[in-house]
């Protein structure tokens, strides 16, 4: 519709030049008004507005004007006599078209604030009619008598109401779009056509083919533009406020008007009614001065109003439990203090740099952030990574508002690093548990059946002599149904399924007695160093199990140090657990391994050299003891292994009474 809009305003300005060119031809009116009417019927259409209402007003007004045309060179032959149909088809077109006028401008706000603004437009409307009665009429009050003279003053009425339109769409606040542009030159064409063709001074009789044809002729042609535009849908976009400044300059600029039209009229008659014009300026002064009063009223209470609105937006902006930014193209000008806790930065830091800057790199191009950058978007939600000061990356979901015409957004950015940490532990502990259940199923199962198949291999050695060419079968197969055998032990400690033959055992002698055997277990290029606390470390647990635990632990250790290091096993009590801890100087554990280290086979090492059940065995004793396991590890620096465990209280025995004696 805008490439339409275009090439009607082209051809409508070659055809107005060439009407002005050949001096005038009857008609060209009837086909202009004609074709703005069907143009804004199109417009109404295609472009479907907001205020439809008073884009058919604005149609029908057109349309009036253009039969009005028609009556006056068709009908009349352009010499009507006056007044005509035409003239009353002209009046009322003009009173349609302001009253479209109004519509299209009306806001939502209270009718006395809208008759207000009509009033205060009337005002600067008067004083410019004033000016040009002063100037050019001559206090000529229009020819003929009766119903005559009244047609013919209702004229310079009307241009002056839609003036008074005009300047009320001035005082309006907000962004004006192009087709409220093309209505505003149609109206001032209209009423300066009408004001040279109304003014006795300027002209004795009407020419065709003069410039204030092209003022109507124009009127039509933009009219119709407008109306094709897309930009009709919204003629104007309001903003919250009040446009005072711009009003109270409107309304002195009236009063000053009144003033050099004083000086006009002495200048162009040679007198001037004093009286009159001192009557007329106080009467203005006084309804400017209630008008200002009544505006500074107004200031007043949207100054209070504004007031509240920040105290309520500052509260929540610097005690949200949620980051806040808000700028322009993408410079995050402002900062909560939540932000600036999460990023690392201060306030003046983040205020110097764009989003981009603390966005993971990884993030940077995410499609709703490019559609947003581009336009296409006003907001979306979407979950992404930032980087503090420190090089943390931070987990967040961030929601983003924009205003696309203006620039301004606002980011509401969430950190979800704990929630996601939390969700994640919450899916390895469900996925452990499945794999658990399962797990502990089939150990359960599978140790039924290598009892028996252990049972009948022993009941053949029994029978086979010591030189039987079987034996050697038979035991290999007996080795093999124990090793599996152990296996299942080992399934069902990481399902916590099986027996425990629990004792009260402290830390400190489990270590102790397991320091000689570690030493052989671990080889002579590792270090073993071992550390307890002054107070016995005593727990309820499984002796054999918790002996298994620092096994497994220190097995782990050893194939992390292949060069060499030092492994340190420590047993300590911190007043509520027994704390057990395995360290040693390895490799370290990666991100990515170290979120599995304790599913059931899953293992770093060459396929055959690992069951993958060693940690996960740790996981299963540890949790069945009513403990809890933690790895703190860094690559190149060595993995820590902390297992707690409920410290067992010392009974508590009731001191002896007196010693009981017997008397005869």
């Amino acid at each position: 519709m805008r490439t339409a809009a275009r090439i009607y305003l082209f051809v409508g300005l070659l055809g107005i030049a060439a009407y002005v060119a050949v001096g005038g031809r009857f008609f060209a009116y009837e086909l202009y008004g004609q074709a703005a009417w069907i143009a804004i019927a199109v417009g109404i259409w295609r472009n479907r507005p907001a205020k439809r209402a008073g884009w058919i007003l604005f149609g029908i007004a057109q349309f009036t004007l253009a039969t009005a045309d028609f009556f006056y060179f068709t009908v009349y032959g352009g010499a009507p006599s006056f007044p005509s149909v035409s003239d009353w088809l002209y009046i009322s077109g003009a009173a349609v078209f302001g009253a479209s006028l109004l519509m299209l401008i009306g806001s939502r706000r209270a009718r006395r604030d809208n008759i207000a603004a009509v009033g205060d437009a009337a005002v600067p409307a008067f004083a410019i009619g004033f000016f040009l009665w002063c100037a050019f009429f001559s206090g000529a009050l229009g020819d003929g008598a009766g119903l005559a003279r009244v047609v013919s003053i209702s004229y310079p009425v009307m241009d002056l109401a839609l003036l008074t339109v005009f300047i009320r769409a001035l005082m309006e606040r907000g962004r004006r779009s192009q087709s409220y542009t093309f209505v505003a030159a149609a109206v001032i064409l209209l009423v300066l056509s009408d004001a040279w063709y109304v003014v006795p001074a300027l002209t004795d009789k009407y020419v065709f083919g003069t410039w204030r044809d092209a003022g109507w002729l124009g009127s039509y042609l933009l009219a119709g533009v407008a109306a094709l535009d897309p930009s009709m849908r919204s003629f104007i976009e309001r903003r919250p406020g009040i446009v005072e400044v711009r009003r109270v300059a409107i309304l002195g600029a009236s009063l000053v008007l009144v003033g050099v039209a004083a000086i006009v009229q002495r200048a162009v008659t040679g007198k001037v009614d004093v009286y009159a014009y001192a009557g007329l300026a106080t009467a203005m002064a006084v309804f400017i001065s209630i008008r200002l009063v009544l505006l500074v009223r107004e200031l007043e209470a949207a100054r209070a109003a504004t007031l509240e609105s920040e105290r309520r937006f500052r509260m929540v902006f610097e005690r949200s439990p949620i980051g806040i930014s808000v700028g322009r193209d993408g410079l995050m000008s402002e900062t909560n203090p939540r932000l600036q806790e999460m990023l690392g930065y201060t306030g003046d830091e983040l205020a110097r740099m764009h989003y981009t800057e603390i966005t993971h790199p990884d993030d940077r191009l995410l499609d709703v952030q490019v559609e947003l950058d581009n336009g296409h978007r006003d907001s979306f939600s979407v979950d992404k990574r930032y980087v503090t000061k420190r090089g943390e990356v931070r987990d967040a979901h961030v929601h983003i508002a924009l205003d696309v015409h203006d620039g301004l957004g606002i980011s509401l950015i969430e950190d979800a690093t704990e929630r996601n940490a939390l969700q994640e532990q919450l899916r390895q502990s469900q996925k452990m548990e499945a794999v658990g259940k399962l797990a502990g199923g089939i150990a359960h199962d599978f140790n039924n059946l290598m009892t028996a198949v252990l049972g009948y291999s022993d009941l053949i050695l029994g029978k086979l002599e010591p030189g039987d060419v079987n034996r050697e079968k038979i035991e290999a197969i007996r080795e093999a149904s124990v090793r599996a055998s152990d296996l299942t032990r080992q399934l069902l400690a990481f399902s916590r399924r099986q027996m425990l033959q629990t004792s009260e055992i402290d830390l400190r002698d489990v270590v102790i007695r397991m320091e000689a055997l570690l030493r052989r277990l671990i080889g002579e290029h590792i270090e073993l160093r071992t550390a307890y606390g002054a107070e016995p470390v005593v727990v309820r647990a499984d002796p054999t199990q918790i002996e298994q635990v620092v096994m497994n632990l220190a097995v782990n250790a050893r194939d992390a140090m292949p060069g060499g290091g030092t492994l340190t096993i420590a047993a300590v009590s911190d007043g509520t657990n027994a704390v057990l801890s395995v360290a040693d100087t390895g490799e370290g554990i990666d991100d990515a391994t170290l979120g599995r280290v304790f599913e059931p086979f899953f293992t770093t090492k060459p396929q055959g050299a690992g069951s993958g059940l060693g940690l996960s065995t740790v996981h299963g004793i540890v949790g069945q003891s009513g403990g809890t396991v933690d790895v703190d590890t860094e690559l190149g620096r060595g993995t820590v292994f902390t297992i707690r465990l409920p410290l067992v209280a010392p009974d508590v025995l009731p001191e002896p009474g007196p010693t009981a004696t017997l008397v005869d």
